[in-house]
């Protein structure tokens, strides 16, 4: 008991600035490098890769790190706040990194679950995937994203079938946006709209007035959360077809219901799904494969 106190309340020594953005330095230290590849290790949902994991840290691609290295602080926060799952992670675009901040270290220090560290960070290592080397992704998972899309458009505009052929034409015009992580311009929103239409207006049971409705939510829908996720989230009820339809594609393809994530962020990153994907079947093949790719 004693040695397991003095493991769970391990002080922070040895912290140095690792990353910064936006005025906000994170802290690191090789103790908590280490801690955190150990808790993959020690984790059902990350231990098969935990030597992917161990080289991305070592390459500085995945930054473990707290939000403070104020020792009072530090010790004021892990003595009032338990054990719950306090890690949030981040993929930074621009740097192609994944930062892992957690304000309470229970979790690589032993007493909380070291699966919902390798879950939050598995998630965000798919969009590194795909910033990183986005034909690889592409390659591994292309099957994958067939299957949810292909479930989704049947479900959502109603299609009789849905040919490889039109999918692919969706995928390759969506993987523009990987890159950038978002859809910024209209013009972008409005060329999707159209290429929807002109891939699946022929082929769905709706008449043509439902499927220009659908349709009109579907790209409504991906512009509030790209401009005001508020607003999106309080009309919610009129593009409730939209979420139901995009959760409904993940048990269609994969099997198992999302229980992750609110969908939408699916409409303009294609990585997503994998995303969930890392969460929901962490031992899948194609996501030990994705994260060899990078490591």
């Amino acid at each position: 008991m004693e040695d397991y106190l003095n493991e769970l309340f391990a002080p922070p020594i040895g912290l140095e600035p690792v990353y910064n953005i936006d005025g906000i330095t994170f802290y690191s230290s090789q103790k908590l490098k280490e801690k955190f590849v150990f808790a993959f290790d020690k984790s059902s949902k990350g231990k098969h890769i935990k030597s992917e994991i161990q080289k991305l840290v070592e390459k500085g691609i995945i930054i473990p790190c707290y939000k403070s290295n104020n020792l009072l602080s530090f010790m004021k926060h892990k003595l009032t706040k338990g054990a719950h799952k306090y890690i949030m992670a981040f993929y930074a675009v621009d740097d192609k990194k994944v930062v892992v901040i957690i304000d309470n270290s229970a979790t690589v220090f032993g007493s909380s679950s070291n699966n919902e560290l390798a879950s939050t960070t598995m998630h965000e290592c798919m969009h590194l995937v795909a910033g990183k080397n986005l034909p690889k992704f592409i390659k591994i998972f292309l099957p994958k994203l067939r299957e949810y899309y292909s479930s989704f458009f049947t479900d959502y505009l109603k299609l009789k079938s849905v040919a490889t052929k039109d999918i692919n034409a969706y995928i390759k015009y969506m993987m523009q946006f990987e890159k950038r992580g978002a859809m910024y311009a209209n013009k972008n929103l409005s060329n999707l709209y159209r290429l929807i239409e002109s891939l699946f207006a022929s082929n769905s049971n709706l008449n043509e007035h439902e499927f220009q409705l659908r349709l009109t939510n579907l790209i409504v829908a991906t512009k509030l959360f790209i401009v005001s996720m508020p607003s999106l989230l309080n009309s919610g009820r009129k593009f409730s077809m939209v979420f139901t339809s995009l959760n409904q594609a993940y048990r269609t393809a994969f099997g198992e219901k999302n229980k992750y994530t609110t969908p939408i962020q699916e409409m303009i990153s294609l990585s997503e799904v994998a995303c969930v994907l890392a969460e929901m079947k962490p031992t899948d093949s194609s996501i030990k494969k994705l994260f060899q790719a990078i490591a």
